[in-house]
């Protein structure tokens, strides 16, 4: 072919890419102007966990100054008791308030939320009031004092906020949720430094500044529009209805409920075995490095996955065809997203919290290193776990969660009966990552999507991306050996 051709071909080539990028990008802006559409849900949820994340970053290091790692290990082991009461309070009915079509119906699924938290708000003043003395000593929360007792208060709102959330889900106020979400952690973190500062860094100081956030929360939900629906809660309270969509939703008490809680236990294992295997400091270094790890999901997870749920029941009920290709979309972004700074964290997190947090936290940086990449499909699980409940298969994300308590539970179980915190932390985050990948890939099954070349894909590029950060890190040790 002539020399000429290959000019003139891209003489040709030039404006038509030109013309892609350009409709690509007004379509874009189009969307993103579009009142309640994907794109401009997704960017007020994201914005709300940026401003989050960047606040967590910022405050952090200060905070690792203040306390130390056995009150972040006090901490994470009475958050843990308000997280199993959390989990069994409303039997995971909160998840079931976007699904309805009919509005009178999610009302009914609103009451339904509120009665069983009121239920077990009762039910937990009575047992602390007779075993709350047995609990403190089991735990050895003795240094807390009467603190103990902000359990079922701490419990009563979360559940009133988490039921509005997924109010908000279902009427796509997006940006009601992003405020409160922004306003919680402003105040909560605000009093956790100033209580910390004026105590010496009493462990109270993060169970109070949790608590001053999750009451502004709820009053941040509540008057953002929800005080508006009291009045209709109230006119069509029936507990013929609540019962009716308590039976049609049986589903997630029977199936939801149990993942949940196994995959809140699976969580809080850490916690508990290094507690009173290791000591509360290496839980607290445990702890507060799945807290720098939980940024990221923060900023990226959190700002996509209850857009994306409301997405999901919306085209399940008008569109099914489409699920599975606005899944595997999400399923993708997430990734790239959480490659490049959950790998960074990965492979420089001993450095990061050594010269950023302080020496006394350069165990957590190593933790860092056996999380970090398990993380990422921790990530990309915020769009698959949606998919249990939109296709009803809850059953199977019962299974699913079991599978991965198991296999925590013997990952750890191994590292105590050696004596070594550092196998059981990387026995942990290779057993995680190894099952939360392969509950993804199910998932994509579910969806009839091509399993195994979304499986090569993604380990492929994780590979490329570990061998870049660890080649970096290589040259860095290299020419700075006194780094």
């Amino acid at each position: 072919m002539p020399p000429t051709s290959y000019a003139s071909g891209s003489d040709e080539f030039a404006p038509i890419l030109y013309q892609r990028l350009t409709t690509a990008l007004r379509q874009n802006l189009t969307a993103l102007r579009q009142p309640g559409s994907f794109a401009q849900n997704f960017l007020v949820s994201m914005s709300g966990s940026a401003i989050v994340t960047a606040l967590g970053f910022l405050v952090t290091p200060i905070l690792s100054r203040i306390y130390s790692p056995a009150a972040y290990g006090q901490f994470a082991v009475f958050n843990s008791v308000v997280n199993n009461l959390n989990v069994l309070a409303t039997l995971a009915y909160t998840s079931a308030i976007p699904l309805p079509r009919a509005k009178r119906d999610a009302l009914a699924v609103v009451q339904l939320n509120v009665v069983l938290t009121l239920g077990m708000f009762g039910v937990v003043i009575v047992a602390l009031g007779l075993l709350g003395a047995h609990l403190v000593r089991w735990l050895d929360l003795q240094s807390l004092g009467a603190w103990i007792y902000l359990i079922p208060v701490l419990m009563l709102l979360y559940n009133f906020g988490l039921t509005m959330s997924s109010w908000y889900i279902r009427t796509k106020s997006f940006r009601t949720r992003s405020t409160a979400d922004v306003t919680m952690s402003v105040v909560g973190r605000g009093f956790t430094l100033g209580y910390g500062w004026l105590s010496g860094g009493y462990s109270a100081g993060l169970i109070l500044g949790d608590a001053f956030g999750k009451v502004t929360l709820f009053v941040g939900l509540l008057r953002s529009g929800f005080q508006q629906e009291l009045g209709a809660l109230w006119r069509t309270f029936s507990w013929r209805r609540i019962w009716r969509a308590a039976y049609k939703y049986r589903e997630f008490p029977l199936y939801v409920l149990p993942a949940g809680y196994v995959r809140t236990l699976s969580i809080q294992l850490p916690v508990l075995l290094l507690s009173s295997s290791f000591g509360a400091t290496i839980a607290g270094s445990y702890s507060f490095a799945a807290a720098l790890l939980d940024i990221p999901l923060a900023l990226i997870g959190a700002g996509i996955a209850p857009v994306f749920y409301q997405k999901a029941a919306e085209v399940q009920n008008t569109e099914p065809e489409r699920l599975k290709d606005i899944t595997l979309n999400i399923y993708n972004k997430l990734l790239y997203l959480g490659l490049l700074p959950l790998g960074f964290i990965t492979i420089f997190g001993d450095w990061i919290f050594k010269y950023i947090f302080g020496p006394k936290w350069e165990m957590s940086g190593v933790f860092t290193g056996y999380l970090g990449y398990y993380y990422i499909f921790q990530l990309t699980s915020h769009a698959t776990s949606m998919i249990y409940n939109v296709l009803g298969k809850q059953n199977h994300g019962l299974i699913t969660s079991g599978a991965l308590l198991g296999a925590r539970a013997l990952a750890l179980s191994i590292g105590i009966y050696y004596h070594d915190a550092n196998l059981a932390m990387l026995l942990f985050g290779l057993s995680s990552l190894l099952v939360t990948f392969l509950i993804d890939m199910q998932v994509m099954h579910f969806l009839r999507l091509p399993v195994f070349r979304i499986a090569m894909r993604t380990v492929g590029m994780m590979l490329i991306t570990l061998g870049f950060l660890k080649g970096l890190r290589y040259g860095i040790e290299h020419f700075f050996p006194n780094l």
